[in-house]
């Protein structure tokens, strides 16, 4: 019996790593506008911590697919309920990164 092929994960890796940047961005872009609305300073840092665990799930892909892309996608979904408008293209980035993950 041989053994599959390796795959290669660089493209989950810079998806996810795009896409943190994205929401990394998105939460300081909240967090700038938290003067006019306090509960957007507390969604921004959501959005941050939702970003760098995105990051790390990314990360930690290529070692294990699996949680690592169950990372990723839970990180997408935390990010776009913390800082919906602002965290699309973060969103979109790190949950194709997830998506990609489980299915490859």
């Amino acid at each position: 019996m041989a053994d599959a092929p390796e795959t290669s994960r660089t493209l989950e890796l810079v998806l996810g790593v795009i896409g943190g940047i994205f929401g990394l961005l998105g939460g300081l872009f909240a967090i700038v506008f938290s003067v006019f609305g306090p509960e957007l300073l507390y969604l921004g840092m959501s959005a941050i911590l939702a970003s760098i665990l995105g990051i790390i799930g990314s990360v930690y892909v290529r070692n294990n697919p699996r949680r690592g892309g169950a990372v990723l996608i839970i990180s997408a979904v935390w990010l776009l309920i913390s800082i919906s408008a602002f965290a699309i293209p973060g969103t979109v980035f790190i949950g194709i990164a997830g998506v990609l993950a489980l299915i490859r």
